[in-house]
């Protein structure tokens, strides 16, 4: 198959700058700098802000702690850069979204009352395919190379599978997609190929899986060669070789007079690079790099902490400033973060300080266990609901997906409206679905979708093989029983063309689990079904531990139930509120209360925020216990977590949580041991559930949770009316 012949990525990359000649920006310039005389930098920026842009000049790096108006600064120096006379396309300003970008250039705009047509705005990957549009011919490819997304980087990763023995679909090799991410990484973060997969991906840990990978890494690479093609890794790639020719280097950086990157903590390997090798030939090293080490928690995607502490010692005569005047939190809240970061041997020491008035100091609850934190939430809201806050102002963080389990289910029990940012709500998630599936085989063996979930684990089954095999099946009167004890099945299953080994994997694999069904209580089925889903799971995704901490959610609330059938009817009845990323928005005119990791919810605010499982081997991870510097990057995905609160915060701690052995007692995270008492109020879940409240929108009444038998896992209309 030629690539070339199939759809070559029509989704265009959306960049701020625009092409322009020099003399349409000359002509522009003229008018920029008379208008922005009636700019008044010193009245419109603080002190820390106005020192920075009063003297933009050399090396600098900005700390712009959280909330301190970095984006404001950024933009003030861009215009004061301008109404100083420099020319637009003498700017770079390097963001992490190109939507970024657009609306920093927008401030501008605004600001000047013209717009700076010709800065070159956007993202490291829109920059660099600027310059290789213009420089491709020396690099040794055409100008007119089509850029491929990452759908179309996967597709043709596994069409350079078709040139080996290895089949795309093999589960003990991994899949395209998987060895697309392990080149990615390799590239972004200066690592080998071996080390990559010691780091992220050990399953594959294999020297016969690595040789055959660098084989297909070659192959994909000759190929998109041959067929003028660019994925997002070649636009780093080739622009950083281009900055290894001198000559190259000099053209290229002389373009600018001053280079702007925001969100420095974020970048990598190989974007650090790029603009060390710029500065090295750009006028004075006009270098503004902005960011907030406190902020770095992207580790895991590659992000190199150590380039913004680094920074000042890479470049010569660097100058530091901080951002400090935080205009979003309560000064309490303030005092708890800067607490909380202080503990981080490796920071950029600075206290933030806010411009708000005093308000209340965050709360710590103690709750009795994981469910008892989900009532406590509930009935909080509740509260906050009738002193007027709104929901869609209040969120709840958390540090792992499986956190939110039972919140996401005491939400739905009481029909309040939340919706999952940039994620997917707990039932929606592929591992959970997987699971899902096997249990409803057991309640209906005629359910063709739920089959066809658990054949495509297999190597080689397909969609058309999964129908054949579930058609065998479903013209068995008692399908279940025939895989368990009658050779039909098998039979069958040998007329098809599918490998004996995976063939013989099937029948044991279902076999073992239909007898675990016949002779287990509901608790061992699942706890063998995670077992024999491991496998996969490790095949599949690089955080297959996180996903088989999800599962096992499933299964300590699993416990609830006596039998699988009364588990999925309950499941089944709540179906139309679990499969919806947005749960219970029915009434358009309730605006939803948030669900995030902590991860996801960086550069945003809310007025109220909850925290929960600040307990031990929760929050912290249990991951981190052993290593100094990923157990600081936790340290500060709470203190992120705590500064996203502009008015009230709730750390809670459950003391213990059930697990398959019954309830597991815990100690208090360490991040609320070492907070000093006083910037927090202690409090315990008793002293928010004694009195009754009651908010009539919403129907959130105050629930008493009952002392005599767990909750179950979902609750019915009935049982709700009788409530």
């Amino acid at each position: 198959m030629d690539i070339s012949n199939f759809n070559k990525s029509k989704k265009t990359e959306v960049v701020s700058f625009e092409v322009f000649d020099d003399d349409d920006t000359n002509s522009k310039l003229s008018n920029i700098s008379g208008i922005t005389s009636h700019i008044d930098f010193r009245k419109d920026l603080n002190n820390q802000q106005f020192e920075i842009i009063n003297e933009i000049k050399g090396p600098q790096l900005i700390i712009a702690g959280a909330g301190s108006g970095k984006t404001r600064t950024i933009v003030y120096c861009v215009a004061k850069l301008l109404s100083e006379g420099v020319n637009p396309s003498e700017i770079m300003l390097v963001t992490f979204t190109n939507k970024a970008a657009a609306e920093m250039i927008k401030r501008v705009e605004k600001l000047l009352s013209i717009k700076p047509d010709g800065i070159w705005a956007g993202t490291f990957h829109s920059i660099a395919n600027r310059f290789l549009r213009q420089y491709a011919k020396s690099l040794g490819f055409k100008p007119n190379y089509v850029i491929i997304d990452e759908t179309d980087a996967n597709l043709l990763m596994k069409i350079a599978y078709n040139f080996t023995e290895i089949q795309a679909d093999n589960k003990s090799f991994p899949s395209p997609k998987t060895a697309k991410n392990i080149l990615s990484y390799s590239i972004n973060c200066n690592k080998t190929i071996n080390e990559t997969i010691k780091w992220k991906y050990k399953q594959y840990d294999d020297i016969r899986i690595i040789s055959k990978l660098k084989e297909i890494f070659k192959i994909y690479k000759n190929k998109k060669a041959k067929d003028n093609l660019v994925d997002f890794d070649d636009l780093l790639v080739f622009w950083n070789k281009l900055l290894d020719e001198r000559f190259m280097a000099q053209r290229i950086a002389s373009t600018f007079k001053y280079i702007l990157v925001d969100e420095y903590q974020d970048t990598n390997y190989i974007q650090d690079e790029i603009i060390r090798k710029l500065s090295k030939y750009t006028p004075e090293s006009n270098i503004l790099a902005v960011g907030d080490d406190a902020q770095s928690i992207y580790g895991f995607r590659g992000a190199n902490f150590q380039n913004i502490m680094k920074f000042s010692k890479r470049f010569d005569n660097c100058r530091i400033y901080k951002l400090t005047q935080n205009y979003r939190s309560v000064p309490e809240i303030l005092d708890l973060a800067n607490n909380s970061i202080k503990h981080n041997k490796s920071q950029f020491k600075k206290e933030m300080e806010t411009t708000r008035p005093k308000g209340v100091k965050p709360v710590h609850i103690i709750s009795e266990d994981d469910e008892k934190q989900a009532i406590f939430i509930i009935n909080k809201l509740s509260e906050l609901l009738r002193e007027g806050y709104k929901l869609n102002n209040i969120a709840i963080l958390y540090r792992a997906g499986f956190h939110s389990l039972r919140i996401e289910l005491e939400l739905q029990n009481r029909n309040i409206p939340y919706v999952v940012h940039s994620g997917v709500s707990f039932f929606e998630r592929a591992h959970v679905k997987d699971l899902l599936a096997h249990l409803r085989i057991v309640q209906n063996p005629k359910d063709e979708i739920s089959w066809s979930r658990i054949f495509s684990q297999f190597q080689g089954i397909g969609r058309k093989t999964s129908s054949k095999i579930y058609e065998i099946l479903s013209n068995m009167s008692n399908p279940l029983d025939n895989i368990i004890s009658n050779s039909s099945f098998r039979n069958k299953l040998n007329s098809l063309k599918i490998p004996k080994v995976i063939r013989q994997e099937i029948v044991i694999y279902l076999t073992d689990f239909l007898k675990s069904i016949k002779n287990d209580k509901p608790k061992e089925v699942i706890i063998k079904l995670i077992n024999q889903l491991t496998k996969f799971l490790k095949l599949k995704y690089s955080n297959w531990q996180d996903r088989i901490e999800d599962l096992k959610q499933i299964g300590i609330y699993f416990q609830n139930y006596d039998t699988i059938q009364s588990f999925l009817d309950i499941l089944t009845l709540n179906k139309s509120t679990i499969d919806s990323k947005s749960v219970g928005l029915s009434n358009t005119n309730i605006s939803p209360l948030t669900l995030s990791t902590i991860h996801r919810a960086k550069g945003l605010e809310w007025n109220i925020v909850f925290i929960p499982m600040l307990s031990e081997n929760l929050f912290p991870s249990n991951k981190v216990k052993n290593n100094v510097e990923a157990f600081e990057e936790e340290r500060r995905v709470f203190y992120v977590g705590i500064t996203r609160a502009k008015e009230r915060l709730f750390l809670i701690s459950p003391k213990r949580i059930k697990n398959f052995k019954g309830r597991k007692d815990l100690n208090l995270s360490q991040f609320i041991l070492e907070l000093n008492p006083k910037v927090y109020k202690k409090s315990s879940y008793f002293d928010y559930n004694n009195f009754p409240m009651e908010t009539k929108d919403l129907n959130l009444t105050k629930r008493k949770l009952k002392r005599t038998k767990d909750l179950p896992l979902f609750t019915t209309a009935d049982s709700l009316l009788k409530d």
